[in-house]
């Protein structure tokens, strides 16, 4: 499929970055024309001021549904049942059963799917080509993006070789909205299985308070302790409580 020409020049700030949560240096052109090449569409102008959530979601309504005349009324009631538009995009992909999804015509949760997906695999790979812990705010904006929404407590494993690269990225756990039960020989063992030196711990608090329990800190302690037998290191264990986010070892309860 040909590619629809984009502009040279200043940067934007990517819209499609936005969407997914991240703010990627790419050009708010080159964003669009992905989903456009998808479709085999035309990539319409884009301003180079970044736009609100509303607005953006009413835009990819209408790039997958044209002649959608409730675009505006559909982006409004997403928003307003779920809040921001990485919460609404992470709904679709999971493919909650709520009134406003179902409003949606097939094509636009499509698109939607498609963006969110395609943003988080743009994500990992940078994570993957620089290092999770060379640049902590693409990390911390990553884990936001894939566990922030998230309505039920999950534990999540970013293995790292020596170099700091991502070897493996895996939810070890899924619980209920305050608990998850979580197997240290489990993670041990996947570690060893993709000959991971370093670990980040990572899990979510649905009730938005990223403030760690006395269970977290027993199971961050039980997971060092084991992982220190097979010389792993924990390197940081992460809440992530919607848009908040707290490090354990910035904390200095690591």
């Amino acid at each position: 499929m040909k590619r629809p020409p984009t502009k040279t020049g200043k940067k934007a700030v990517s819209q499609f970055a936005d969407a997914t949560h991240f703010r990627l240096n790419v050009s708010a052109a080159e964003a669009i024309a992905f989903s456009a090449e998808i479709y085999s569409g035309t990539a319409p102008e884009l301003p180079e001021v970044e736009e609100t959530d509303q607005a953006l979601l009413c835009r990819l309504i209408v790039q997958a549904q044209p002649r959608n005349g409730k675009a505006q009324e559909q982006a409004h009631n997403l928003l307003r049942e779920y809040g921001s538009l990485s919460a609404v995009m992470a709904a679709i992909s999971w493919q909650e059963p709520s009134k406003s999804i179902k409003a949606l015509p097939e094509s636009v949760r499509v698109l939607l799917m498609l963006v969110r997906e395609a943003g988080l695999r743009i994500q990992r790979a940078r994570l993957r080509r620089s290092g999770i812990l060379a640049d902590s705010a693409q990390l911390y904006a990553y884990l936001r993006a894939v566990m922030g929404p998230e309505k039920r407590e999950q534990v999540r494993v970013l293995f790292l070789n020596d170099k700091h690269q991502l070897l493996a990225d895996d939810i070890m756990g899924q619980g209920t909205v305050d608990h998850t039960p979580v197997y240290p020989r489990e993670i041990v063992s996947r570690a060893l299985q993709v000959k991971a030196t370093m670990l980040v711990l990572v899990h979510n608090h649905p009730s938005g308070d990223p403030t760690p329990s006395a269970d977290d800190v027993v199971m961050t302690t039980q997971i060092c302790g084991a992982a220190k037998i097979m010389n792993i290191h924990v390197w940081d264990h992460i809440i992530v409580a919607g848009e908040k986010l707290l490090s354990m070892r910035e904390a200095g309860l690591l």
